[in-house]
């Protein structure tokens, strides 16, 4: 039984979506790694990064969650 909110373009839309967040989250976890190999920046920013980044995700699922929650 197909799902009526769930057709073929929101899937792609949200598979977009996160495949720009995982490769903006790679970007700067390795940008942070460079700076902290490089003693530009503390250790302790590039060690809580990885706690912010699920935060954010959390936070995005949240707002996709509220965002449907209105739509219909």
């Amino acid at each position: 039984m197909p799902i009526p909110w769930l057709d073929e373009f929101t899937i792609k839309e949200y598979l977009y979506k996160i495949a720009l967040l995982i490769g903006i989250v790679i970007i700067i976890y390795a940008v942070l790694w460079i700076l902290a190999e490089l003693k530009l920046i503390p250790v302790i920013l590039f060690a809580i990064f990885p706690q912010v980044v699920l935060l954010l995700i959390g936070i995005f699922i949240v707002y996709i969650a509220l965002t449907r929650k209105n739509q219909y």
